[in-house]
């Protein structure tokens, strides 16, 4: 626990001294037409489950139409952003090196596809460049001109590219998507999943009419916010499992705050234009709590990471709150705790009681074999 705190101590020296500081990997994103074409969304379902293993599933059912009457080809891709502030170095292949398992189906037939580099406007994908003709800038994380002489040039965003060719048949066409990225950190929050949606806007109809979003924590607990201007007015709902939503404030600014174990919550929206100046990113809860003094010990807890923990004893103001022993037995109790154990100790039930994420669950049993490397940290902090 002494080499956490450590730890904790840098970062936390580190974000004083940069409001960026932490490890972003890349976006998920959608598939777009690298041209221009009639074709439109008419249905999406985007699937996102957060795991353990610090990786990111996305799963992507379409509905696509062509108006036409005859079947056109169209190139289409999938852009994701390049890593940052993690070993900055350029993959001149196109294979980002934080997402894996790519696969896309179109109207039931696996598709090949191939990478490439492509130089990004902002949001827009410009042309494929010919990489032999640049050299990377890693302090901008930009490529440059070979013939730049100019050591200050910051070059050209650029975004690695899968892309394929699908034939669309008159009419409705389906087209089915999955991969894994590296879920991003930062001093302040377990994980982040930025997903962009509005490239989805680059179709026909500048919008999807039927979109569905699910975000799920299967075999695990995950506790965490999102902005809900990204959607609207529209709201969330469980859908699976157990799981509690509510709204919240951070620094006067709103956001949804979700409590989900194995299972799902859901929002639905008809017409749906993507804001760009507002893409889905989902962020875990500590976001709210790391640097608020008042917080206390559980307010947020995560499997997969010890965070919480080094915080608390950072934190001198935190350990005046709690005497040791207490501190100590809740430590040790977190994990049970997230996973549904009903107390029957009274201190122990009041504390727990007290926190917005604890859902008890009277069919659970205190099994441990689940449990991760982060979890044992805690109950071994209690011994």
């Amino acid at each position: 626990m002494k080499r956490i705190f450590n730890i904790l101590l840098l970062l936390l020296a580190a974000y004083g001294a940069s409001a960026n500081d932490g490890v972003y990997y890349t976006s998920g994103n959608q598939l777009v037409p690298l041209k221009e074409t009639d074709i439109s969304v008419k249905k999406e379902i985007l699937t996102i489950s957060l795991q353990d293993d610090g990786f990111a599933k996305v799963d992507v059912y379409y509905e696509f139409h062509n108006p036409g009457t005859a079947t056109k080809s169209v190139t289409m891709g999938f852009e994701a952003d390049p890593p940052y502030n993690y070993d900055n170095k350029f993959y001149p292949s196109g294979k980002h090196p934080h997402i894996r398992n790519f696969v896309v189906e179109a109207n039931g037939q696996t598709l090949t596809y191939k990478n490439g580099i492509c130089e990004m406007d902002g949001s827009v994908m410009s042309d494929f460049i010919d990489v032999t003709q640049y050299k990377y800038n890693d302090e901008y994380n930009r490529l440059v001109d070979k013939s730049s002489k100019d050591m200050d040039d910051t070059g050209i965003d650029f975004a690695y590219v899968y892309y394929f060719t699908m034939d669309f048949k008159p009419g409705k066409n389906i087209v089915h998507h999955t991969y894994e990225y590296t879920m991003s950190v930062t001093v302040g929050t377990s994980y982040e999943v930025p997903y962009k949606l509005s490239p989805a806007g680059r179709w026909a109809n500048h919008q999807i009419d039927d979109f569905t979003l699910i975000i799920r924590a299967d075999n695990t607990a995950k506790h965490f916010v999102l902005s809900p201007e990204t959607f609207g007015n529209t709201s969330f709902a469980v859908t699976e499992g157990r799981g509690k939503i509510r709204k919240t404030t951070y620094y006067d600014i709103p956001y949804y705050e979700f409590a989900l174990r194995n299972g799902a919550v859901t929002l639905h929206k008809n017409d749906f234009v993507p804001n760009p100046e507002s893409e889905l990113h989902i962020m875990s809860a500590d976001y709210l709590y790391t640097f608020n003094e008042d917080s206390r010990f559980g307010d947020f807890y995560d499997r997969s990471n010890t965070l919480a923990l080094g915080q608390w004893q950072y934190n001198d103001n935190h350990k005046q709150k709690l005497p040791k022993a207490l501190f100590k037995r809740i430590a040790k109790n977190l994990p049970f705790a997230n996973r549904g154990h009903v107390f029957k100790d009274a201190e122990l039930k009041k504390y727990f009681s007290s926190l917005w994420w604890y859902m008890p669950d009277e069919s659970y049993k205190d099994d441990t074999s689940g449990f991760t490397k982060s979890d044992w940290e805690y109950v071994n902090e209690g011994k």
